[in-house]
């Protein structure tokens, strides 16, 4: 994703990239930061470890690099694309919510809650024959 496709407070976190580039591997992460520094959005390609296979999976830390850091999994999807959008609404949703340092964690559950799946329902959609 490029820059110009995120709000101005977020950008690429290029850690990711330096890290592939010394190992001579191609990235299998791509990384954003909210301007703070306090929030940072991931994303494993397929090929990584900490992902599912064949997906992208996209993941929030809080407070990044600190002793205090928390890391949920945001959503899995198929595609680059979808990975890019996904990213792209949370730091928008971010952005919106968030009025200080005091409204990280807030805004943060905000963005989480609104770039999740929907639940499921655990009923049967299929007519048990009454």
């Amino acid at each position: 994703m490029d820059d110009d496709e995120l709000p101005a407070d977020w950008e690429c976190d290029e850690r990711y990239d330096r890290l592939a580039r010394r190992s001579g591997r191609a990235p299998t992460y791509e990384g954003y930061v909210h301007d703070t520094g306090d929030v940072r959005l991931h994303v494993a390609m397929p090929e990584a470890e900490s992902g599912e296979a064949g997906a992208y999976t996209i993941f929030l830390t809080l407070y990044p690099y600190t002793e205090l850091s928390e890391q949920t999994e945001v959503r899995t999807v198929t595609t680059k694309g979808r990975a890019d959008e996904i990213v792209s609404t949370f730091a928008n949703l971010f952005v919106g919510a968030c009025d200080g340092p005091a409204d990280v964690e807030a805004a943060a559950q905000y963005a989480l809650e609104r770039t999740r799946p929907a639940d499921v329902t655990d009923t049967s959609l299929v007519n048990d024959g009454d």
